[in-house]
C-alpha cells in the first residue's frame, strides 16, 4: 500500500513545497482565480471592507446591480467570504447568489476549463459554505457556481497560462447565471480563493499579470 502511494505523496511533497516558494514571493496561485475574476468582474469601482480581510463593490453587470465580494489583495488571504454574504443578506434583497471557484479535475481532464452548477462554491472545511447556505436557504435564494479545474497541484503552485486565460470564461459563464435575473433584483458575487499576489480591482490586475507572466518565464528557464 505504502508502495502506491508514494508517487502520489511525492507530487503533493512537492506541490506544496512549489507553492511555499509561490506564497513568500507574492505570486499568485491557481486557486486564486477565484479572487482574480472577482478583481476583473469589480473593474475600477470603489472597493470598501466589510469583513475581515474581506472586500466588496457595487456595480451594473449586463444591466443587473452587483455587489463582488473577495479576499482583501494582494496579501495572502482567503478572507470571510461566508461572513461577508450574510451580512449583506441582512440589509439587502438579493436574487441570487453566484460563487466561482477553483475545483479539483477529474483525470484526463484539461486545466482551465469552466464548469457551471447549483450550490456554492467554497472548499475547505465548509464554515464559510455553512454561513452562505443557512441563510439563503432560509431567503429562498438560489445559488449559483462557477468553478475553474485544476489539479491538486495546480491550486497550490504559481498560476498557469491555462488558468489565467479561464477568467474571461468564467466572466461569460456569470453573465448567462445574470439573465433573467431582472433589472430590479440584486446578485451577490463571490470570488473564492487565495488573493496572494492578486490586487482588488482592474488596474491593480495589471501588476498581477505582469507578475504572472514574470514568473512563468523564470519556471520555463527551469
Amino acid at each position: 500500500v505504502l508502495q502506491m502511494n508514494v508517487p502520489l505523496i511525492e507530487r503533493i511533497a512537492k506541490a506544496l513545497y512549489k507553492g511555499t516558494v509561490a506564497l513568500t514571493n507574492g505570486w499568485p496561485i491557481g486557486d486564486g482565480i477565484g479572487a482574480y475574476v472577482a478583481a476583473k468582474l469589480i473593474g475600477n469601482k470603489k472597493v470598501k471592507e466589510i469583513e475581515e480581510d474581506t472586500i466588496f463593490a457595487k456595480r451594473k453587470i449586463k444591466g443587473v446591480d452587483c455587489i463582488i465580494i473577495k479576499a482583501k489583495g494582494p496579501g495572502g488571504r482567503t478572507g470571510r467570504p461566508g461572513k461577508a454574504v450574510e451580512k449583506i443578506l441582512k440589509r439587502e434583497r438579493v436574487k441570487k447568489i453566484i460563487t466561482i471557484d477553483a475545483a479539483t479535475k477529474l483525470e484526463g481532464e484539461k486545466t482551465g476549463v469552466v464548469a457551471e452548477g447549483v450550490g456554492v462554491a467554497i472548499g475547505g472545511i465548509g464554515v464559510e459554505k455553512n454561513y452562505i447556505e443557512e441563510v439563503a436557504i432560509k431567503k429562498n435564494i438560489p445559488m449559483d457556481s462557477i468553478i475553474i479545474k485544476m489539479s491538486q497541484e495546480e491550486a497550490v503552485t504559481p498560476m498557469k497560462k491555462s488558468i489565467l486565460n479561464a477568467a474571461d470564461e468564467a466572466i461569460k459563464a456569470v453573465e448567462r447565471s445574470l439573465e433573467g435575473v431582472g433589472k430590479r433584483g440584486k446578485v451577490i458575487i463571490v470570488g473564492v480563493g487565495n488573493t496572494c499576489g492578486i490586487g482588488n480591482n482592474a488596474k491593480e490586475l495589471e501588476k498581477t499579470d505582469r507578475i504572472i507572466r514574470k514568473v512563468l518565464r523564470k519556471l520555463k528557464r527551469r
